[in-house]
């Protein structure tokens, strides 16, 4: 069966990827960040990283920003509960990289995801000689992983996440979906909810370990209060947002005149297209990569790794790809702004971090909002209310307290099976 999915994967998935490939190479040089990592795209390392990578690392892909922070949780857990772990962590996306390279140190090397071709992966395997191969919530790759069985690299999915339209997605496969998932040697999960969901597919429930989820897990003692400032940040938008949080601040604005609004988009290079549709509303914005600051007008926060800091300073957090009017749905992290202290405004759509969202809002940690007028409501209520912002936090408090742990528990489990 595993030579068969194989044997598919490697007829369609070069020839799809040919066919991309001029969109790709477009969004490269559009977003920029990769600087000389870009032919590591293609496997094309030089011989100066490769001998700092050495072998035995622990090699971790993680797609992008949220999949790179969580890699970053573990391997720091990791580490310091074994002070002898060094680690490989490849991201797909150049901001996930850009984030990686600021971590990057003796023991923790950065590269460029190298495409799944077979002779490009096999050949990195077996250079690399991993002493774990490790994937983050979703993204697996077969020839990585063959490659990786053949010399006897163990293999795990950690913080594994199935939304019900990702398990949907599986189910039309039959019983492909679960002899892939079948080869690791590991899969963590955040709750009951995802373990059901895989043992429905068919997976094995012997390589099926609840730990918790990695991306939540912070002890309390972390949690510092700082000064709040009149801020609306309005976190992780897609297209469709970003002008329905700008009227609602407008008309925030005739009982808080000091109100500022920071748009963070999910996507920088859209930097342009928002400035353009809220100068049509009479807006004038300033970005951040051109050295706007914090003002009268909304600024706009369109570099990599900066966002986490805004939490803090921010009265009030709405996080997006959640609203009916975005052009995308599934929801943003909303568990960032609520460990810095942040109340929270999320849309209707977060199926991406369902259920946990829903019991957010039930317990009173979150607030659910869709059109202008309930953002407006909610915030009102909000600014200057330090007691309501007390349950929030503590509310959040409790529905998290679950997850704290998880980095640890992953770490134990991966050492063990490592041997």
């Amino acid at each position: 069966m595993n030579r068969l999915i194989l044997l598919f994967y490697n007829l369609f998935f070069p020839p799809l990827l040919l066919l991309l490939l001029p969109g790709y190479l477009q969004r490269i040089r559009k977003r920029g960040g990769y600087g000389h990592k870009a032919w590591q795209r293609f496997g094309i390392i030089d011989r100066e990283t490769f001998a700092r990578i050495g072998t035995g690392r622990i090699w971790i892909h993680a797609v992008s920003v949220g999949e790179v922070g969580i890699a970053l949780k573990f391997a720091t857990e990791h580490r310091r509960l074994h002070p002898e772990a060094r680690f490989l962590i490849s991201s797909t996306t150049s901001t996930g990289l850009v984030i990686l390279e600021r971590s990057a140190s003796e023991w923790l090397e950065p590269i460029a995801n190298p495409v799944d071709f077979p002779i490009i992966t096999g050949r990195l395997v077996k250079r690399f000689l991993p002493s774990a191969l490790l994937f983050v919530e979703a993204d697996l790759w077969p020839n990585r992983i063959c490659a990786a069985k053949k010399i006897g690299i163990p293999t795990a999915l950690i913080n594994a996440r199935l939304s019900p339209r990702s398990e949907r997605r599986f189910h039309l496969t039959g019983p492909f979906a679960a002899a892939w998932l079948n080869q690791l040697d590991l899969i963590t999960l955040s709750d009951a909810v995802d373990r059901d969901r895989f043992l429905g597919l068919g997976v094995n429930p012997s390589i099926l370990r609840i730990t918790g989820n990695i991306k939540h897990d912070i002890a309390p003692s972390e949690h510092t209060e700082t000064a709040r400032e009149d801020i609306l940040l309005a976190a992780s938008t897609h297209a469709g947002e970003e002008e329905i949080l700008a009227e609602a601040w407008k008309a925030l604005r005739n009982d808080f005149p000091s109100l500022r609004l920071v748009i963070a988009p999910r996507h920088a290079e859209r930097r342009n297209e928002i400035r353009e549709a809220l100068s049509r509303h009479g807006i004038a914005c300033t970005l951040r990569s051109e050295g706007g600051v914090l003002a009268h007008d909304p600024l706009i926060l369109d570099t990599t790794g900066e966002l986490s800091t805004w939490y803090p300073r921010a009265a009030v957090a709405f996080v997006g790809k959640s609203l009916s009017k975005a052009v995308n749905h599934g929801g943003q992290n909303m568990i960032e702004p609520l460990q810095s202290g942040t109340p929270v405004l999320i849309g209707p759509h977060t199926a991406n971090f369902e259920p946990l969202a829903s019991e957010l809002v039930e317990a009173g940690a979150a607030i659910r909002v869709d059109q202008s007028a309930e953002i407006v409501t909610s915030i009102r209520s909000l600014l200057g209310n330090e007691s309501q912002r007390a349950i929030i936090i503590g509310a959040a408090t409790t529905v998290l307290r679950p997850h704290q742990g998880a980095a640890q528990r992953t770490s134990d489990l991966i050492q063990g099976m490592m041997g």
